[in-house]
């Protein structure tokens, strides 16, 4: 077998001419051509390309995916299309206050009054009067809140 030459090493050693012109200048590299001390010497000083491996793919394809979602949801929040979660947890606990407070005033203060001397049947149909009120008002109450807190981003 003949000996390499240095341009015949590069190729082998999968780097250009010149990258090997300057791993030669390193400290501890190989005065000669051989293959072998260059290989151990390559892979001591983790010189070259890193090649891509499957697991450092599907590393790389996981941080593009996370990259895309972040972007997307900004993007949907500066569009309006996404409301913060502090926005809802404050709309959820100002409705139960209401629907609370609602509750209270039909079931406790009314329905004694409004129910006192009457047949199950009238109580029924009383009851259902109630039911309709209480609907009425978190009906109301749910749009007020939607058009007040939350201003609209979209027009129809």
């Amino acid at each position: 077998m003949e000996p390499l030459t240095w341009k015949t090493l590069a190729k082998e050693l999968e780097v250009s001419h010149q990258g090997l012109h300057l791993w030669r200048q390193l400290e501890g590299a190989p005065e000669t051509a051989d293959l072998e001390a260059w290989q151990a010497f390559k892979a001591e000083r983790g010189l070259g390309r890193a090649r891509a491996t499957g697991e450092l793919n599907t590393l790389k394809a996981d941080l593009l995916r996370e990259q895309i979602r972040h972007v997307r949801a900004k993007n949907q929040r500066e569009e309006g299309e996404v409301i913060q979660s502090c926005v809802v947890e404050d709309m959820l606990a100002t409705l139960a206050q209401k629907l609370d407070l609602l509750l209270r005033l039909k079931l406790e203060v009314e329905l004694g009054g409004r129910v006192m001397g009457k047949n199950a049947a009238e109580i029924n149909v009383e009851g259902a009067l109630i039911v309709d009120e209480i609907r009425e008002v978190i009906n109301a109450n749910i749009a007020t809140f939607e058009t007040t807190l939350v201003p609209s981003t979209r027009t129809a």
